[in-house]
């Protein structure tokens, strides 16, 4: 189920499918079963079915919640991985040469590993490409700061050194909240209930009405394909905004010229 999760819409399509598939064949279960023709077994399955629809609406209300977070979680670590970087940048001027000039050509160049990595969507060797570069930047500019510490230990290279630092921690930090969706198991447990829930709306019905066969299963699907889209990090119609980090990537080419 993970690969297909990483396509939402095309899930929900799925699910929209297997849901009217199921409500259909309850119906057809409850004409045999003549569930309508009495009234105790009639309001049993109502009962059931209305019990049911609640589990659903909460499952799905939960699932939001908990993508909803890691969603604005991802955001907000862009936005502070930007402005970390941004600082830094400013902060490696401080440096002596060569160490500024170089410092700060990797900083551009670290720059635009991490839009190639929100870019890669779901090809797994530009994500891989784009973090080991990342981590190769990470190495290079550690080892000029290194250098510079040993060569002059001063409060602003303290600075400086915190401020990178930081930058590669929130490296790990986003690789981390790219990798946290909502488990499998909520997934599974989503899709089985709902289509229990959608068979004994089935076998309430007196007889097939194609709004019946649609509304229900496309409405759950649609509020499923919206939080799978809200959890996928690299597809789906809703992406973390870039805007920031390309500012950021303009802001530096500028300064660069001056």
């Amino acid at each position: 189920m993970e690969p297909l999760l990483n396509y939402p819409w095309a899930f929900g399509f799925l699910l929209a499918c297997i849901l009217g598939l199921s409500l259909e064949l309850g119906r057809r279960v409850g004409v045999s079963s003549q569930v309508l023709q009495h009234s105790e077994r009639k309001e049993q399955m109502v009962a059931i079915r209305d019990g049911l629809f609640v589990l659903v609406s909460l499952l799905l209300g939960f699932t939001l919640t908990l993508a909803a977070a890691r969603f604005v979680e991802r955001r907000s670590l862009l936005i502070d991985e930007s402005i970390s970087i941004g600082t830094a940048y400013l902060r490696a001027g401080t440096l002596p040469q060569p160490y500024r000039d170089h410092s700060r050509k990797l900083f551009q160049q670290y720059v635009d590993a991490r839009l190639d990595l929100d870019n890669a969507g779901l090809n797994t060797a530009q994500v891989v490409e784009a973090s080991n570069r990342s981590k190769s930047i990470h190495e290079e500019l550690w080892t000029d700061a290194a250098a510079v510490a040993e060569l002059k230990p001063t409060s602003v290279t303290t600075a400086y050194i915190n401020s990178l630092n930081q930058t590669i921690d929130l490296h790990e930090k986003r690789m981390a909240a790219y990798e946290n969706r909502v488990p499998l198991t909520i997934w599974s447990l989503i899709t089985c209930v709902s289509v229990i829930a959608v068979f004994t709306r089935g076998l309430t019905l007196a007889s097939r009405f194609w709004l019946n066969l649609v509304l229900a299963p496309l409405t759950i699907a649609i509020v499923v394909a919206l939080i799978a889209d809200l959890d996928s990090p690299s597809r789906g119609f809703i992406r973390l905004d870039q805007r920031a980090m390309q500012r950021l990537k303009a802001d530096l080419a500028i300064q660069s010229a001056h």
